[in-house]
């Protein structure tokens, strides 16, 4: 197919609306204190300094192994020297916690249900009060060592997906409400400019559009006068809740599932009368399990960068879900590509998802123009940016068992996920942009299972599930898009050039005028 795009960029980056790129607002990882560890701190490093995050969310910042809570002789005993390693460390790189406060301390908790191979208790507190003056404590400590105007900026989160009955004992609706008004009273109190929020509820397998819980707990705020400063959800595009051990079945909702679901949530907002609130997603991906292999391949590049940019203006924040493999839900998984969540695998390679992102963190602040398969900005600079994409979506009306996608280790992967998605054809972009003068600098970015898919190098060695000291280096120099630069002349202001992307490909374009020519080879 044949994308005919035509771009004039004379004057038009002063006239136009800057785009607010929600997708850099947060990521998610994990659990807290997976934060302490060297390699998650290295792949937090390598992310802020390739295309930075503000923020940062992760389950756990009250669980039993950052050891902030216990009991002794009746009387609570609190302990934040994990707590300030991890957020000392994230604040030094430049992002800032999006605080998720969750789960139960055990010496608080109601009953001994958990969740997770880590156990994350998932009970009301058994004495309100004393939770309350944890919360309280925790505020009060991270505004004494950072100070109020650095905590002022942060967002506080009240729990995991109450809706789901595994991360909330009987997913007790009035039980939440009563958490949620606690803990926000409780974070007022200490100063009313603090941020407050929830439900994070988990939108999977609900009706496209519709957030769970999202009308009666507006509802209930606004009746009790709670405190609320941003809604929070998490809109998963399949149909079926949670999938933590990835063996059950996955049923995929259409390609626009994302763009459905914001809207659904921004007329929620409307029709509450909360249209003022901040929306953020705090997980998003392509499913919500664990063990989804089509979390490494090539096809979460475009499946980024599609989602996103059709979300523009419907979000403040869509968290993906999320930084690294570094990640222990289900324990560790047992290879190098085991469709785990992560940007970054455990051996620190960049999955197709990683550059995904990167594109994304390419583009300009003012759009140009758009289409189903391309989007053009303009930067500050006057450089034009470009993004094609060739999207595949799931073969339609599937539903498939994780399950014949997972290997035993001594049967090798062979990448038969990719039957999951429609075949798809190289699609052909032609594009002629006005406004151009003189010699003009044309820089490309490919990416496809070709070129920096770094899942797709790893079968063509034979996909090892042991990655040796050698494999790494021969994955490290095959899991970057391919680039190259040429130099064009714009005749009569006016450049015409052409691209090829093939199926789960991204190609970045970026136009420089006034670049200066090769010299020429004496």
């Amino acid at each position: 197919m044949t994308n005919d795009v035509e771009l004039d960029v004379d004057g038009t980056d002063s006239k136009r609306l800057r785009l607010f790129p929600h997708w850099r607002t947060c990521i998610g990882g994990g659990r807290t204190a997976e934060a302490l560890r060297a390699r998650f701190q290295q792949h937090l490093e390598m992310v802020q300094r390739d295309m930075p995050f503000s923020y940062l969310r992760v389950h756990g910042v009250f669980h039993e192994d950052m050891m902030v809570y216990r009991e002794s002789a009746g009387r609570a005993v609190l302990n934040w020297q994990y707590v300030d390693m991890v957020y000392d460390h994230w604040l030094s790189v430049g992002i800032r916690p999006f605080v998720e406060l969750g789960f139960m301390p055990y010496d608080l908790a109601s009953g001994a249900e958990t969740v997770f191979w880590w156990r994350g208790n998932i009970t009301p507190p058994r004495d309100w009060d004393r939770w309350e003056r944890l919360v309280r404590r925790f505020v009060e400590h991270v505004i004494e060592r950072y100070g109020l105007e650095e905590v002022r900026r942060w967002y506080f989160e009240v729990w995991n997906e109450p809706n789901l009955e595994v991360f909330w004992k009987g997913a007790d609706f009035a039980a939440y409400v009563a958490l949620y008004e606690r803990t926000a009273r409780a974070i007022k109190d200490v100063d009313p400019s603090l941020r407050v929020g929830g439900p994070a509820t988990s939108g999977a397998g609900e009706a496209a559009g519709r957030s769970p819980w999202g009308q009666r707990f507006l509802a209930e705020c606004r009746r009790r006068s709670i405190p609320i400063d941003f809604f929070s959800t998490h809109p998963y595009p399949t149909l079926h809740t949670a999938d933590l051990a990835g063996e059950g079945d996955m049923t995929w909702d259409g390609p626009d599932r994302l763009a459905v679901d914001l809207r659904g949530v921004n007329d929620l907002l409307a029709a509450t009368g909360y249209s003022g609130l901040e929306r953020h997603f705090t997980e998003w991906s392509s499913s919500p399990s664990p063990r989804d292999p089509a979390h490494d391949t090539a096809f979460m590049a475009p499946f980024i960068v599609r989602n996103n940019w059709a979300a523009r203006g419907l979000a403040d924040g869509l968290a993906f879900w999320a930084l690294s493999d570094i990640f222990e839900e289900n324990r560790l998984g047992d290879g190098p590509f085991h469709g785990g969540f992560g940007l970054v695998n455990a051996q620190s390679l960049k999955k197709a998802a990683y550059h995904g992102y990167w594109f994304l963190s390419r583009l300009g602040p003012r759009e140009l123009a758009s289409g189903e398969r391309f989007a053009a900005t303009v930067r500050d600079d006057g450089t034009l940016a470009i993004l094609l994409w060739n999207y595949q979506h799931y073969r339609g009306g599937s539903s498939r068992s994780l399950l014949e996608y997972h290997r035993p280790p001594d049967e090798p992967d062979t990448g038969e996920v990719y039957g999951l998605f429609e075949p798809g054809t190289t699609e052909h972009f032609r594009l002629r942009v006005s406004g151009l003068a003189g010699t003009v600098r044309v820089t490309t970015t490919r990416l496809d299972r070709e070129h920096g898919s770094v899942y797709d190098a790893w079968l063509a060695i034979g996909a090892p599930s042991h990655i040796r000291p050698a494999d790494l280096e021969v994955l490290r120099a095959r899991m970057e898009p391919e680039q190259r630069s040429e130099c064009l002349t714009a005749s009569g202001g006016r450049l015409e050039y052409s691209a090829a992307v093939e199926p789960h490909g991204v190609t970045l374009l970026e136009f420089s005028a006034g670049a200066r020519p090769p010299a020429p080879v004496p």
